[in-house]
């Protein structure tokens, strides 16, 4: 196995150690293109569940200060948190497929 597809395997498998860091890291210091295409790949993807959570934060707080509202706050949280366990299933899966892709010459 090679150093770059070695990197690129490192960059998909920091989704579960260190998500956004990992790659951005790989993404500014790796010369080879090959790896910094896959790096800025796991980088985006990342920031999505990050962005997420961030978001859901600020609709509760805005939500739960504005309204006080029990039921509302609840319904709007249980429905973000189903959504973020979607995404997180589905890219979780997909950081899985291209780790197997990337380790047999695929990608």
């Amino acid at each position: 196995m090679n150093k770059d597809k070695i990197w690129v395997i490192l960059s998909y498998a920091s989704h579960f150690f260190l998500p956004v860091i990992f790659p951005a890291l790989v993404w500014i210091f790796v010369k080879s293109d090959y790896v910094k295409r896959h790096a800025k790949t796991v980088f985006l993807v990342d920031l999505v569940p990050t962005a997420l959570n961030i978001l859901f934060l600020i609709i509760i707080g805005l939500y739960g200060f504005s309204t006080g509202d029990e039921s509302g706050m609840t319904f709007i949280a249980l429905f973000m948190l189903a959504l973020i366990l979607v995404i997180n299933i589905v890219i979780f899966i997909w950081i899985i497929v291209r780790i197997v892709k990337v380790a047999v010459n695929k990608i």
